[in-house]
């Protein structure tokens, strides 16, 4: 999976705890191998935000992505589920 990031999404991420951004990276690269892999959770996000997808970073923490076409994706947002989901 080719994955490109959102300038929202850097700054977001830079905000995270330097444990988070080495989970992140290793979240991404999972999501780079296996977009389907069980650990990341992905999931279809509903009512206004139908056309997005989200895997889970933590327990309390989502990245949120587009894909754009079959083999890529752009991830938008990544935080907590309510900074995320809105």
């Amino acid at each position: 999976m080719d994955v490109g990031v959102t300038s929202h999404f850097s700054k977001r991420a830079k905000k995270l705890t330097t444990k988070e951004r080495d989970l992140l990276d290793l979240k991404i690269e999972i999501f780079q191998t296996n977009p389907r892999d069980s650990r990341l959770k992905v999931h279809q996000l509903g009512g206004k935000l139908r056309e997005y997808m989200a895997f889970s970073l933590t327990r309390g923490k989502r990245v949120k992505f587009i894909l754009i076409e079959n083999n890529r994706a752009l991830l938008v947002d990544v935080g907590s589920h309510d900074e995320v989901y809105r």
